[in-house]
Protein backbone atom coordinates (compact mmCIF):
# COMPACT_ATOMS: atom_id res chain seq x y z
CA UNK A 1 0.00 0.00 0.00
CA UNK A 2 0.96 3.26 -0.52
CA UNK A 3 1.93 5.31 2.51
CA UNK A 4 0.35 8.19 0.39
CA UNK A 5 -3.02 6.88 0.53
CA UNK A 6 -4.43 8.68 4.01
CA UNK A 7 -7.64 6.93 3.19
CA UNK A 8 -6.54 3.96 3.93
CA UNK A 9 -5.21 2.69 7.21
CA UNK A 10 -1.13 1.77 6.66
CA UNK A 11 -0.97 -1.01 9.23
CA UNK A 12 -2.22 -4.37 10.22
CA UNK A 13 -2.57 -3.38 14.17
CA UNK A 14 -4.89 -0.28 12.53
CA UNK A 15 -7.25 -2.96 11.64
CA UNK A 16 -6.75 -5.02 15.18
CA UNK A 17 -7.32 -1.81 16.99
CA UNK A 18 -10.83 -1.34 15.28
CA UNK A 19 -12.05 -5.14 16.20
CA UNK A 20 -11.29 -5.98 12.67
CA UNK A 21 -11.52 -10.28 13.09
CA UNK A 22 -8.28 -11.58 12.13
CA UNK A 23 -9.73 -14.37 10.23
CA UNK A 24 -11.58 -11.58 7.76
CA UNK A 25 -8.16 -9.89 7.28
CA UNK A 26 -5.92 -12.74 6.37
CA UNK A 27 -9.07 -13.92 4.21
CA UNK A 28 -8.82 -10.47 2.39
CA UNK A 29 -5.12 -9.97 2.50
CA UNK A 30 -4.64 -13.39 0.90
CA UNK A 31 -6.76 -12.00 -2.36
CA UNK A 32 -4.06 -9.03 -2.75
CA UNK A 33 -2.86 -9.99 -6.21
CA UNK A 34 -4.01 -13.50 -6.27
CA UNK A 35 -7.36 -15.15 -6.63
CA UNK A 36 -7.93 -18.92 -6.85
CA UNK A 37 -10.68 -18.51 -9.71
CA UNK A 38 -14.22 -19.07 -9.21
CA UNK A 39 -16.54 -16.43 -7.86
CA UNK A 40 -16.36 -17.57 -4.07
CA UNK A 41 -14.23 -14.64 -1.75
CA UNK A 42 -14.45 -16.31 1.56
CA UNK A 43 -12.45 -19.03 2.82
CA UNK A 44 -11.05 -20.45 6.07
CA UNK A 45 -7.40 -20.39 6.56
CA UNK A 46 -6.89 -23.75 6.01
CA UNK A 47 -8.66 -23.64 2.75
CA UNK A 48 -6.64 -20.82 1.41
CA UNK A 49 -3.34 -22.60 2.27
CA UNK A 50 -4.52 -25.84 -0.19
CA UNK A 51 -5.78 -23.45 -2.46
CA UNK A 52 -2.89 -21.41 -3.23
CA UNK A 53 -1.21 -21.52 -6.57
CA UNK A 54 1.83 -19.28 -7.25
CA UNK A 55 0.94 -19.47 -10.83
CA UNK A 56 -2.25 -17.23 -9.88
CA UNK A 57 -0.32 -13.88 -8.50
CA UNK A 58 -1.52 -10.89 -10.91
CA UNK A 59 1.36 -8.91 -12.14
CA UNK A 60 -0.67 -6.13 -11.71
CA UNK A 61 -0.69 -4.04 -8.56
CA UNK A 62 -3.09 -4.93 -6.48
CA UNK A 63 -5.55 -2.71 -5.49
CA UNK A 64 -6.79 -2.01 -1.56
CA UNK A 65 -10.25 -1.92 -1.74
CA UNK A 66 -12.08 -0.64 2.03
CA UNK A 67 -15.19 -1.51 1.03
CA UNK A 68 -14.43 -4.92 0.09
CA UNK A 69 -12.62 -5.52 3.12
CA UNK A 70 -15.72 -3.99 5.46
CA UNK A 71 -18.72 -6.69 3.55
CA UNK A 72 -16.29 -9.27 3.73
CA UNK A 73 -15.80 -8.32 7.51
CA UNK A 74 -19.25 -8.27 8.20
CA UNK A 75 -19.34 -11.62 6.61
CA UNK A 76 -17.74 -13.03 9.00
CA UNK A 77 -18.66 -11.12 12.24
CA UNK A 78 -22.56 -12.35 11.09
CA UNK A 79 -21.52 -15.60 11.16
CA UNK A 80 -19.89 -15.17 14.10
CA UNK A 81 -20.79 -16.83 17.62
CA UNK A 82 -21.82 -14.07 19.97
CA UNK A 83 -19.07 -14.06 22.53
CA UNK A 84 -16.40 -13.85 20.17
CA UNK A 85 -17.81 -10.83 18.99
CA UNK A 86 -18.65 -9.50 22.55
CA UNK A 87 -15.13 -10.01 23.59
CA UNK A 88 -14.19 -7.83 20.40
CA UNK A 89 -16.88 -5.16 21.46
CA UNK A 90 -16.16 -5.28 25.21
CA UNK A 91 -12.94 -2.84 25.16
CA UNK A 92 -14.88 -0.85 23.29
CA UNK A 93 -18.02 -0.73 25.90
CA UNK A 94 -15.89 -0.63 29.03
CA UNK A 95 -13.77 2.07 27.99
CA UNK A 96 -16.85 4.21 26.83
CA UNK A 97 -18.79 3.36 30.35
CA UNK A 98 -21.53 1.07 28.33
CA UNK A 99 -20.62 -2.25 30.43
CA UNK A 100 -24.09 -2.75 31.45
CA UNK A 101 -25.75 -5.88 32.24
CA UNK A 102 -27.45 -5.91 28.68
CA UNK A 103 -24.26 -5.19 26.73
CA UNK A 104 -24.08 -8.76 25.53
CA UNK A 105 -27.63 -8.26 24.31
CA UNK A 106 -26.83 -4.95 22.44
CA UNK A 107 -23.81 -6.21 21.03
CA UNK A 108 -26.07 -9.70 19.24
CA UNK A 109 -29.08 -7.12 18.55
CA UNK A 110 -26.44 -4.92 16.43
CA UNK A 111 -23.76 -7.81 15.20
CA UNK A 112 -26.00 -7.97 11.71
CA UNK A 113 -24.73 -4.44 11.21
CA UNK A 114 -21.01 -4.72 12.52
CA UNK A 115 -18.17 -4.07 9.96
CA UNK A 116 -15.83 -3.62 13.03
CA UNK A 117 -15.97 -3.62 16.84
CA UNK A 118 -15.66 0.16 17.37
CA UNK A 119 -18.65 0.58 15.26
CA UNK A 120 -20.92 -0.69 18.52
CA UNK A 121 -20.37 2.86 20.09
CA UNK A 122 -22.40 5.10 17.64
CA UNK A 123 -24.71 1.96 16.64
CA UNK A 124 -25.30 2.13 20.43
CA UNK A 125 -25.92 5.79 21.17
CA UNK A 126 -29.45 5.81 21.71
CA UNK A 127 -29.16 3.56 25.06
CA UNK A 128 -27.26 5.80 26.91
CA UNK A 129 -27.52 9.22 24.75
CA UNK A 130 -30.28 12.29 24.40
CA UNK A 131 -33.10 11.42 21.94
CA UNK A 132 -31.85 11.92 18.48
CA UNK A 133 -32.42 14.91 16.05
CA UNK A 134 -35.46 13.92 13.64
CA UNK A 135 -34.37 13.90 9.54
CA UNK A 136 -36.77 15.81 7.50
CA UNK A 137 -37.41 11.99 5.88
CA UNK A 138 -38.12 11.29 9.36
CA UNK A 139 -40.53 14.26 10.52
CA UNK A 140 -42.69 13.76 7.11
CA UNK A 141 -43.46 10.35 8.06
CA UNK A 142 -44.57 11.87 12.01
CA UNK A 143 -46.43 14.06 10.20
CA UNK A 144 -48.77 11.18 9.32
CA UNK A 145 -52.49 11.73 10.00
CA UNK A 146 -52.58 7.99 12.28
CA UNK A 147 -49.62 8.88 14.02
CA UNK A 148 -50.83 9.90 17.67
CA UNK A 149 -53.19 6.95 17.45
CA UNK A 150 -50.93 4.66 17.07
CA UNK A 151 -48.50 6.21 19.71
CA UNK A 152 -51.15 6.55 21.91
CA UNK A 153 -52.31 3.22 21.80
CA UNK A 154 -48.73 1.98 22.03
CA UNK A 155 -47.95 4.26 24.91
CA UNK A 156 -51.15 2.34 27.06
CA UNK A 157 -50.10 -0.98 26.52
CA UNK A 158 -46.63 -0.33 27.65
CA UNK A 159 -47.80 1.36 30.91
CA UNK A 160 -50.14 -1.82 31.25
CA UNK A 161 -47.22 -3.97 31.33
CA UNK A 162 -45.66 -5.29 34.46
CA UNK A 163 -41.60 -5.03 35.31
CA UNK A 164 -41.90 -8.83 34.55
CA UNK A 165 -43.87 -8.91 31.47
CA UNK A 166 -41.69 -6.87 29.95
CA UNK A 167 -39.78 -8.72 27.83
CA UNK A 168 -39.09 -8.51 24.34
CA UNK A 169 -41.05 -11.66 23.66
CA UNK A 170 -44.34 -10.15 24.72
CA UNK A 171 -43.47 -6.84 22.92
CA UNK A 172 -44.36 -7.44 19.97
CA UNK A 173 -48.16 -8.86 20.91
CA UNK A 174 -48.68 -5.33 22.29
CA UNK A 175 -47.69 -3.68 18.65
CA UNK A 176 -49.84 -6.09 17.28
CA UNK A 177 -52.81 -5.72 19.33
CA UNK A 178 -52.41 -1.34 18.38
CA UNK A 179 -52.81 -2.93 14.80
CA UNK A 180 -56.07 -4.72 16.00
CA UNK A 181 -57.62 -1.90 17.63
CA UNK A 182 -56.57 0.35 15.55
CA UNK A 183 -57.13 -1.28 12.32
CA UNK A 184 -53.68 0.80 10.79
CA UNK A 185 -50.86 -1.77 9.71
CA UNK A 186 -47.75 -2.15 7.69
CA UNK A 187 -45.65 0.33 7.87
CA UNK A 188 -48.00 3.28 8.65
CA UNK A 189 -47.87 1.06 12.32
CA UNK A 190 -44.29 0.27 12.19
CA UNK A 191 -42.10 2.86 11.00
CA UNK A 192 -43.97 5.68 13.77
CA UNK A 193 -42.94 3.36 16.64
CA UNK A 194 -39.42 2.78 15.24
CA UNK A 195 -39.21 6.75 15.20
CA UNK A 196 -40.46 7.56 18.27
CA UNK A 197 -39.40 5.32 20.26
CA UNK A 198 -35.41 5.18 18.49
CA UNK A 199 -35.43 8.53 16.63
CA UNK A 200 -34.38 6.44 13.55
CA UNK A 201 -36.12 5.31 10.11
CA UNK A 202 -34.45 1.96 9.64
CA UNK A 203 -32.81 -0.65 12.64
CA UNK A 204 -32.48 -3.88 14.02
CA UNK A 205 -35.57 -6.07 15.59
CA UNK A 206 -38.14 -3.55 17.01
CA UNK A 207 -39.37 -5.25 19.95
CA UNK A 208 -35.78 -6.46 21.20
CA UNK A 209 -34.98 -2.31 21.16
CA UNK A 210 -37.68 -1.43 22.90
CA UNK A 211 -36.66 -4.34 25.74
CA UNK A 212 -33.24 -2.84 25.56
CA UNK A 213 -34.20 0.77 25.77
CA UNK A 214 -36.54 -0.63 28.92
CA UNK A 215 -39.70 0.45 29.89
CA UNK A 216 -40.01 3.85 31.22
CA UNK A 217 -37.16 5.14 28.65
CA UNK A 218 -39.41 3.56 25.87
CA UNK A 219 -42.40 5.78 27.08
CA UNK A 220 -40.88 8.78 28.04
CA UNK A 221 -39.28 9.16 24.29
CA UNK A 222 -43.16 8.20 22.88
CA UNK A 223 -44.73 10.96 25.13
CA UNK A 224 -42.01 13.48 24.24
CA UNK A 225 -42.94 12.76 20.17
CA UNK A 226 -46.40 12.85 21.03
CA UNK A 227 -45.72 16.37 22.68
CA UNK A 228 -43.83 17.72 19.05
CA UNK A 229 -46.76 16.15 16.69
Amino acid sequence: MSKRDTNTLQFIEDYRKKGYLPEAVFNFIALLGWNPGGEEEIFSRQQLIELFDENRLSKSPAAFDQKKLDWMSNDYIKKADVETVFALCKPFLEEAGRLTDKAEKLVKLYQPQLKSADEILPLTDLFFADFPQLTDAEKEVMAGETVPTVLTALKEKLEAMTDEDFQSDNIFPQIKAVQKETGIKGKNLFMPIRIAVSGEMHGPELPETIYLLGREKSIQHIEKTLAGL
